[in-house]
């Protein structure tokens, strides 16, 4: 079943492998100050990529400030915005005052290590409106507004859309990003009509779940609308590796096409799974009929006890 791995398998294998490309020592040079008082945490600022992080769960609850976490999204609210991110991603999204949503790429995103989520200071200073100033001997001072008065915890339902929005683009591009090569399992998906099955589709470029894609017969793209949707529309895996089908009967398939003599798995790989198996059965014999349910008509197949297919009706 190798070749027919699920894209949500890997998916999650590479999400859980993931780990921040860095070395993080246990004792900071830095010593940081907001509002002019030494920031209470266990864990000290970092750095990563020539930028200096802090734990930004210790920051928000030395400045009182809200949030919540929707399934991996984070929630931060601010007197004058609401944004959601997501650790290790440098995709954000976030509301203004009157709930116009906007959206960006964050040269420098929240990272997590050892299960703790570190925040850049330009991100403060950016998104949070935060003063950052660098005195002598490692010192840092973040000076804060009181953003603890005037935020909204209204608008749920938008709030709530957008974070999932924003965990399917993360996982999307997680995928785009690790293979590839993907095999398109049906023509039609993601408000695309395919011209065949099982084409090997290289990535052009992506954004979230929206991507392109091209073939040795066109270059389209697609948006997708759920994970489910990408597993049950992709997959990383050659569909025809190690089969030792014949060309001719490989070409078939990939144009929707079933023949007498063909074995179930590959009508099954050209028509997809039936809507209903009717088997009959005797003391002399076995077979199956399967039948596909269209808009306004009906196909069926018929296998005998050795698996082969011996009638069409369309």
């Amino acid at each position: 079943m190798k070749r027919l791995m699920s894209l949500i398998v890997i998916f999650c294998i590479v999400a859980l492998a993931i780990v921040p490309v860095s070395a993080f020592a246990k004792d900071s040079e830095y010593e940081v100050y907001v509002n002019n008082k030494l920031m209470k945490s266990e864990y000290p600022p970092i750095s990563h990529n020539n930028a200096v992080y802090v734990p930004l769960w210790s920051l928000l609850g030395q400045l009182n400030m809200s949030a919540k976490d929707y399934s991996g999204v984070l929630r931060i609210n601010h007197p004058y915005r609401t944004l959601l991110v997501k650790a290790d991603q440098n995709m954000m999204t976030y509301f203004g005052r009157n709930m116009d949503i906007k959206y960006a790429r964050l040269e420098y995103p929240i990272i997590t290590q050892d299960y703790v989520m570190y925040v850049p200071l330009v991100f403060l200073g950016d998104y949070l409106d935060m003063k950052i100033a660098y005195g002598e001997n490692g010192r840092i001072d973040i000076t804060s507004a009181d953003l603890s008065k005037d935020v909204s915890w209204g608008k749920d339902y938008d709030i709530e859309k957008a974070a999932k929005q924003l965990n399917l683009d993360a996982a999307a591009e997680g995928i785009w990003k690790t293979n590839s090569s993907l095999w398109n399992k049906k023509t039609y998906f993601g408000g695309h009509s395919s011209k065949k099955n099982y084409l090997e589709n290289s990535v052009v470029s992506y954004s979230g779940a929206t991507v392109t894609l091209a073939n040795s017969l066109e270059t389209y793209t697609v948006t997708f609308s759920s994970l489910e949707d990408i597993v049950n529309a992709l997959t990383n895996v050659d569909p025809f590796d190690g089969l030792g089908w014949s060309k001719d009967t490989i070409d078939m398939i990939k144009d929707g096409y079933v023949k007498i003599g063909m074995t179930k798995l590959m009508a099954r790989y050209s028509w997809g799974a039936p809507d209903k198996v009717n088997k009959y059965s005797s003391k002399y014999s076995y077979s199956e009929q399967w039948v596909y349910n269209y808009t306004s008509s009906m196909s069926f197949l018929y296998f005998d006890e050795d698996g082969k297919l011996t009638n069409i009706q369309n």
